[in-house]
């Protein structure tokens, strides 16, 4: 049975939230916005290997974009149970919609599979979107069910895309474990006061690589500390935040003090 994904072209190409983004970032929007293993709410699951493969990127690649993404709050993915929320579903589908009788069942039953840390958020946004009847509809739907926990959320080892889509080559490689840990570290949870701001991007970029590739051998606030006192040298300051970034990543206790370790 066919179905349908609407993009609402000025929500998309003009819209203010997507200021920042760069082309692969708009890439990767657009194929969460039409995803074939995606949902009437947004949240829904979908692995690395084989969203990267539709794209034509590489695991890697695909989640170092998700990263950026999440930092500008326009996703956020839980890579434990991998399962994305697509935060700007409501801008291009209707909320409204998904409460008449032909949905709503379907649509109360995917509300109760969203992760919890993730579901009074969900909620709060969903609902602003409706009328009054329909959030008391929703309210009434969902009295009698408490969110998922995290651990009953399950994680898709073979979910929908893996086994109906025919027109993609998986990259059956083994990835590496750290791959699911790339996003964990979010610019948020670092302390970056000591970086320039203009600098700070690069630096959370060479944490992420560094992470994505298995270099990372000290504790990312550790190698933002260090690259914090680089930057406080009275001597010259790093010529290359992202190299020099991943230099300490991984050879923090045996970097040079001075200009040697900057690239």
């Amino acid at each position: 049975m066919g179905r349908q994904r609407t993009i609402k072209d000025q929500n998309f190409w003009r819209s203010p939230r997507l200021l920042n983004c760069t082309t692969e970032d708009k890439v990767a929007l657009l194929h969460l916005l039409t995803a074939p293993d995606s949902n009437i709410t947004g949240v829904y699951p979908i692995v690395p290997r084989i969203a990267g493969a539709e794209l034509g990127w590489t695991a890697d690649q695909w989640i170092q974009v998700i990263h950026r993404l999440q930092d500008e709050d326009l996703v956020r993915y839980d890579h434990s149970r991998f399962v994305v929320w697509v935060r700007l579903w409501w801008d291009h589908h209707s909320a409204s919609q998904v409460t008449g009788p032909k949905l709503r069942d379907r649509a109360v039953g995917e509300i109760r599979r969203i992760p919890g840390e993730w579901i009074g958020e969900f909620l709060n946004d969903f609902k602003e979107r409706l009328t009054g009847d329909q959030q008391r509809l929703v309210e009434d739907l969902l009295q009698s069910e408490r969110p998922c926990a995290p651990e009953e959320v399950p994680i898709p080892q073979q979910c929908g895309i893996d086994t109906l889509s025919t027109n993609v080559r998986p990259n059956n490689k083994p990835q590496q474990k750290t791959l699911t840990e790339t996003s964990s570290v979010s610019s948020r949870m670092l302390d970056m006061s000591g970086i320039p701001s203009e600098h700070q991007t690069d630096v959370h970029r060479g944490i992420v690589k560094a992470m994505t590739s298995g270099k990372l051998r000290f504790a990312p606030q550790a190698v933002i500390n260090a690259m914090a006192d680089n930057y406080r040298s009275p001597s010259s300051k790093p010529q290359n935040a992202m190299a020099l970034t991943l230099y300490l990543a991984e050879h923090l206790n045996n970097a040079p003090s001075d200009n040697s370790s900057r690239s």
